[in-house]
């Protein structure tokens, strides 16, 4: 396991829209953090330079967005653990 792959392992949360409301961030507190999930995948697309990855996992393909930096030493064949976790905004602006 490379340092990249056990960093996504053991500490990610991904920004996900929540119901279309708003987007939850990483620097969210995590009491105010719900429907914590993890899910294990294979790596089957990495586009480093721009920063997005694509997971196949036993619910489907999922496709995320990091750092560039972030994904200099993951690779299409990797397995990984993705850790996401929900943030509701409230409704969008009008």
């Amino acid at each position: 396991m490379n340092r990249l792959t056990g960093f996504l392992a053991g500490a990610i949360t991904a920004a996900l829209l929540a119901s279309g409301s708003g987007v939850a961030l990483a620097q969210t507190p995590a009491d105010k953090m719900v429907g914590r999930h993890s899910v294990e995948g294979e790596v089957t697309k990495v586009d480093a330079k721009k920063g997005w990855v694509h997971v196949k996992t036993s619910d489907g393909t999922m496709i995320m967005h990091f750092p560039p930096t972030d994904l200099q030493t993951l690779k299409k064949g990797d397995r990984i653990t993705v850790s996401l976790a929900l943030k509701d905004n409230g409704p969008a602006p009008k």
